[in-house]
């Protein structure tokens, strides 16, 4: 359904008294007939542009600056792309974009506000669009993460889009800002049904310029589960496990591996990663975020 079209009909239903019986029945079967259709009409034709470039990106660059445009154009302040379950076989290089500030993007990643992000919770567990408005805010861990992001001029208002893919992959698309609520729900009035189909796109951009080589109990540790994550996604893992990992002691993260799954490679040990999803668990890292830099 073309949601500004709705709108504007409605409107003329509803807002006045003087509409005559016939023009109201008419205005209901024009209302029907947009909701019949098969073909997307864009409220502008900026719109319909932006979704022809989601639909053509062929990296996460093009990707970013298409998102930042649109994200602008509708009022907004910031968007993010991010991975929220990844299915079984499937890795992400990035995970994140987004067009959030450096300092704030850091600090997040540091506090490990993944896991207290009430958005990303939200989106975690159901499919569908919402406000962050209508999040639970009675959390003190919550009322910090906002008082947070306020200092970093992040908007603590905006809508969230949650998607499942045909493989099992979940992917939230957010958009940002700093405006009062009201506003936010008169972009939302406009453009909600634009934007499902918008996010639509950009989610199918987003899988296809940031899909991986094939490979996620938290039993193990961040640095041993980053070491198997590597070698998995090596192209060469015989040779990646000879290089002295960043995460400690090669000899020493393979013998503990070994010793807590029970295995006798470090090979099994990644079937067995990959298998039951553990690289799902991982904080997101400062590798792992494309981040879109706002013009001055």
């Amino acid at each position: 359904m073309k949601h500004w079209v709705r709108t504007l009909l409605e409107e003329l239903l509803w807002s006045s008294g003087e509409v005559s019986e016939q023009v109201r029945k008419d205005t209901l079967r024009v209302i029907q007939l947009f909701e019949e259709r098969e073909v997307h009409e864009f409220r502008t034709p900026e719109l319909a542009k932006l979704a022809d470039r989601l639909e053509e990106c062929i990296d996460i660059s093009e990707l970013s600056n298409h998102m930042w445009n649109l994200t602008t154009s509708l009022g907004f302040q910031d968007f993010a792309i991010f991975v929220l379950s990844q299915a079984q076989g499937t890795s992400f290089d990035p995970r994140i974009c987004t067009s959030f500030n450096q300092k704030w993007i850091n600090h997040y990643i540091e506090c490990r506000y993944q896991y207290v992000d009430p958005v990303m919770i939200r989106a975690s567990q159901a499919d569908g669009w919402f406000l962050f408005s209508d999040l639970p805010t009675s959390s003190p861990m919550v009322q910090e993460f906002w008082c947070d992001a306020a200092k970093h001029r992040i908007g603590k208002n905006g809508l969230c889009f949650a998607t499942t893919r045909l493989d099992g992959t979940r992917v939230g698309v957010s958009f940002s800002s700093e405006h009062a609520d009201d506003e936010i729900k008169k972009i939302v009035q406009l453009n909600v049904f634009d934007l499902r189909f918008l996010v639509q796109l950009a989610t199918d951009s987003f899988c296809f310029c940031s899909a991986g080589p094939t490979i996620a109990d938290d039993i193990l540790s961040v640095p041993e589960l980053r070491f198997l994550q590597v070698l998995a996604t090596s192209p060469n893992p015989e040779d990646a496990i000879k290089v002295q990992s960043p995460f400690g002691p090669n000899d020493s993260l393979q013998a503990s591996i070994r010793n807590k799954l029970k295995v006798e490679t470090v090979f099994q040990a990644i079937a067995l990663a990959a298998s039951r999803g553990w690289f799902n668990a991982l904080p997101y890292s400062t590798q792992e975020v494309a981040k879109t830099f706002p013009p001055l």
